[in-house]
């Protein structure tokens, strides 16, 4: 999508990853969805969106106050995705190495450093995250820092 995203744009895509997921028969059903601050996030559009599809296994920022169901973003969340803590970096140092001027030349580097991550490093991300996970519930939620992945 080479246009400026907003809501609209956003709802489109959520409607393409819902169609998907329900499709998937044999694939186990989203439990949540989580999403960050990004202001295009935080519309009402796609609140009713979320509470449409989704419900109450929401966690995203000021979705309880707009539904009163849900879970708010946690201020201070250790980076728990994986592509919070992975995929952005791992994805950035490939793109941006070769200084891409075009958007086709953008477009093309984000491709190759797409396909250039293997199934064994994605299986070591995974592991991680349950890492991660364990670590969060040992804290009882509370924010860690001074651990080493």
């Amino acid at each position: 999508m080479r246009e400026t995203i907003s809501s609209e744009h956003y709802i489109t895509v959520l409607e393409q990853f819902v169609s998907t997921q329900l499709a998937l028969e044999d694939q186990p059903r989203i439990e949540w969805f989580m999403q960050d601050g990004a202001r295009l996030h935080l519309t009402e559009k796609v609140f009713r969106f979320f509470d449409e599809y989704f419900g109450n296994k929401v966690i995203a920022l000021d979705y309880p106050k707009f539904t009163g169901t849900g879970m708010d973003w946690p201020p201070y969340s250790p980076d728990l995705t994986p592509c919070d803590y992975f995929l952005w970096d791992a994805l950035n140092d490939t793109v941006y190495g070769n200084h891409p001027s075009t958007l086709d030349e953008l477009e093309s580097a984000i491709c190759v450093a797409r396909n250039s991550i293997s199934v064994e490093i994605l299986k070591d991300v995974m592991s991680n995250f349950n890492l991660r996970l364990r670590h969060l519930v040992f804290s009882n939620g509370e924010h860690f820092e001074n651990i080493v992945f």
